[in-house]
Formats: structure tokens, sequence, C-alpha cells
């Protein structure tokens, strides 16, 4: 009969002590429920990066229709071009957490978990567990600090400048309205809130990252303090609430304290920060699988700090978290071809590694095309999609650069090269010189011929814009499990 009597939210959300080392938990909402949970509580696009400023600001407005009261927006910070940046307040409790999303306009996961996590709290605001997060905490949340730089779908600002460089000069009016709001209130807590590169490992034995978890520092010394201890613990909750949904792709961030990074100083000025980059997920559903992690993430870990079931969790946890492996994973990696090029070298064997950069570019210095990366001996990488190329003969192919595969089908077969000699081949992608060599950055073409008798090459398929087209040969795969070993 007492089951009978709990809220549907508590009914599903008891937590077992063993999860935090055999202490009880208090009843707090655990990751299953939360997961359960989000369909119904979903308001955010179905693609992130078409939120722009206009829609958060209509989707701000509904969501203040649908429940009166559940937070006002305190004050508005202005953009370099006068778009107006909301600050909201959610709760009325003594802890004062500030969460700030997309400082980075090109970074929008997280942006699109807030609005789904206001509309749960506001359809749940007479449960118990809701009402204690919103009395023991006081949510401030900045959901679009750039929304210049989200307007054009690019990192920095309308002044060319990365807001997130910007905490010590604060040249850029959305970095001195951030400053300000976290002068003011002073929160204890800090959510720094961003998408990284989706092309990382968690770990030498792990998946592509979903999501990538950083303590940060407040001085160049790191020096552990109650603030980052506090923050350890934090991402050791999130990486448990998790778990169940993303095993082996949960990791630890890799940066090193940088002082004109806003995390960092908001550490230094004594909010200890959370630092939540949001990776990738190769595959049909991924974004709303990315959203779907932030809102269990964002929900579960407030929970943990309004309940003080924090306090349980082991902050030396937090250093068995995988660390982000760069350079190890791309979106196809071709393994084994023999590689042909315009400079009329013998063919050689050599592995091939793609990557076709999605909507989150980074910054300026990252490519936005899909290109060649790397070039021989990649035993060490994983793709996303794996080619088995040891019967094949790999040809950089520029003439037409770009295209689909009929036309550059047909355009060969014109020519002649669909079925053709070895030596008839090498000849034509020798004529095409140094602009048909596959090294990093090139973004023509790759054509993948079978030999056959007599020494002919009959043209299978091609590496076009990062993808595998025409035939699919044998052994083609996609990246192994998380817990699978390394070849």
């Amino acid at each position: 009969m007492k089951r009978a009597l709990l809220s549907p939210v508590l009914a599903l959300v008891l937590q077992a002590g063993a999860a935090l080392g055999g202490v009880p938990a208090p009843a707090t909402p655990r990751a299953q429920a939360l997961w359960d949970a989000w369909p119904r509580a979903r308001v955010s696009p179905p693609d992130p990066w078409a939120l722009k400023h206009a829609g958060l600001r209509a989707a701000v407005d509904d969501l203040q229709t649908r429940h009166p009261g559940l937070f006002t927006i305190v004050e508005e910070g202005v953009s370099s071009e006068g778009r107006k940046i909301p600050l909201l307040r959610v709760g009325n409790g003594p802890k004062g957490v500030l969460l700030w999303s997309q400082m980075h306009g090109d970074e929008p996961t997280a942006t699109a978990a807030l609005l789904d996590v206001l509309n749960w709290f506001g359809a749940n605001r007479s449960d118990p567990a809701v009402r204690e997060l919103l009395s023991n905490l006081t949510l401030w949340i900045i959901p679009m600090l750039n929304p210049d730089g989200a307007e054009r779908t690019q990192r920095r600002n309308a002044q060319e400048i990365d807001i997130n460089r910007d905490a010590l000069r604060l040249s850029s009016p959305e970095g001195r309205f951030l400053k300000a709001v976290r002068d003011r209130v002073k929160p204890v807590i800090g959510y720094n809130l961003h998408n990284q590169n989706p092309n990382l490992l968690a770990g030498q034995m792990g998946g592509q990252v979903a999501i990538a978890l950083l303590s940060v520092p407040g001085d160049a010394a790191l020096t552990e303090t109650e603030g980052t201890r506090a923050t350890k613990r934090l991402a050791v909750t999130v990486q448990r609430l998790l778990a169940p949904f993303a095993a082996g792709r949960i990791s630890r961030y890799d940066m090193d304290y940088t002082a004109r990074a806003f995390g960092d100083s908001m550490t230094r000025w004594g909010t200890a920060t959370l630092l939540i980059e949001t990776g990738g997920w190769a595959g049909p559903g991924e974004a709303e699988r990315l959203v779907r992690l932030n809102f269990v993430a964002l929900i579960g870990s407030l929970s943990a700090i309004a309940d003080g079931s924090l306090e349980a969790v082991p902050s030396e946890d937090y250093a068995r978290i995988p660390m982000n492996v760069r350079e190890a994973l791309f979106t196809l990696v071709l393994r084994h071809a023999r590689l042909a090029g315009g400079r009329g070298l013998p063919p050689f064997t050599a592995d091939l590694a793609f990557v076709v950069p999605g909507p989150f570019a980074g910054d300026s210095h990252h490519r936005r095309e899909p290109a060649v990366v790397d070039v021989g001996d990649l035993a060490h990488a994983h793709g996303l999609t794996e080619v088995d190329a040891t019967e094949l003969f790999a040809v950089p192919w520029p003439n037409p650069p770009a295209g689909d595969w009929p036309s550059l089908k047909a355009s060969l077969q014109a020519q002649g090269l669909a079925e053709v000699e070895e030596a008839a081949l090498l000849a034509a992608v020798r004529a095409l010189g140094t602009p048909a060599v596959a090294r990093p950055g090139y973004e023509g073409p790759v054509l993948l011929y079978r030999p056959g008798a007599a020494g002919r090459l009959s043209l299978e398929g091609a590496i076009l814009r990062g993808t595998l087209v025409g035939g699919r040969p044998a052994g083609t795969a996609g990246l192994p499990a998380p817990s699978a070993p390394r070849q």
C-alpha cells in the first residue's frame, strides 16, 4: 500500500545504495526514469543546429505560457549585433548553479536539452523530487550566449572573437554579460556546455565519444580544492547516469589550464565548473540521442547536488574516466590498398583516412570539406566505416572534382577507364599530375579498381566526399563495439 502512495516519478527513481559504494541514496531521479521521460518532455527541434535566436525566444515564450511561474527572465544581455540574451532563473534554493550553453555558436546540443529540461520541470512541478530540487537550488540559465554565432552556425561571435577565450580582456559584450552574471549571483557550481570534435575515442579501448567531462581547474598547477573535488564528483555522477545508455562512450576531456578561458576563470573566481562536451554517435538518430543524454545528465546531476547525494560520490573515481583519444577515429578508413598517384611513383600499399565534417566545424583551422587526413600505416586508427582494400587498386582522380557516383562512372566509361589495363590507368593518372595525389587535404574522389584477368582492372567503386559509393568491397564494416579489443 505504501508504494501506491508514492508519486509517479518517485516510484520510478529510487536509486540503489550500491551505486554509491554502499551508502544509501535518497530518492532522486535516476537514469532510466529520465531516459524514459525524455520523449514526453521533448520540446526541442529535431535538428539542434536549426535552432536560431528567434526559435529560442519562441520556445522560451511557449514554456512560460505552458508553465506560468516556473521561471523568470531576470535580465537580458545584448549581443554584438543587438540580439537579446536571456538569463533565466529557476527555483529559489540557497545553492546557486549557473548553466551556460552555446558560447560557441555552432555547439547547440545542450541548448536543445535545456529546453527539454525546463519543460520536464514544469510538467513535474508537483512531484516531491522536483520540488526538492527547485527548493534547494537556484538555477541561472543562459541557453544561448552567442546568438550571432548561432545565426551563422559558426564558433565565434559577430566580432569574430572566440567568447571562450575572452574571460580576461572581456572585449565581447557576450563575455561581459556572462562575467557580470557570475559576479552578481555568485553561484557555487557552473556548467559549461559545449560540443566537441565528434571524431574522438573514449580511451584506447573505447568507442566514439558521446559525452566528455572535465572538472575544470582554477590554476596552472591544477590545484585540487573543495570546488574541484565537487566537480570531479559531478563528473563521476554524470558518467554513472549515462553508463546504461552510452557504455564505453563517456570520456574525460583532455584540456590544460587556460587562464583566458571562461571555464577555467569561473573556477578561479570561485564558481567550480564542470565542462560537458557533446561528441558524436554516428548513425541514424544521432542528434536526438545526444540531446537525450544531455537531458539525463543535467537533471540527474542537478538532483545529486540538490539532495546531497553528490557528497557520497568518491572524487577519486574521476581519474578512472577514460581520456579523450585524438587522431585515432576517422569517418572512413581504407586499409591495405595499392595506391597510385599523379607523381608517377610505383604503386605502394597504404591506408587512407577520411574525415567528413558535420555541422559542428570547430575553430577556423578545422577542415570544412570531406578530405583525406592521413596516408600510410594507420593501424592505430579506427574508422566509423572500415574498408578492407587488400585486393583493390586505389587511384585519386580529381577530374571531375565533384559530382555523384553515376556521373563519375559515366565519365570514366566515356574515357575508356572503367575497364582498363593497369599501365593505361597509371598513365592517365600520371597525366593529371600533383592534383591527383592522395595526401592530407585531398578532397577529390579516390577510385577503387579490382584486378581481373590479363592485368586488366575493373572499376568497382569510389570514395566520394569521404563516403564509399558503388560496390561494397568484402570486409567493409563499422567501428567495433566499444568493448572490443583493438586489432
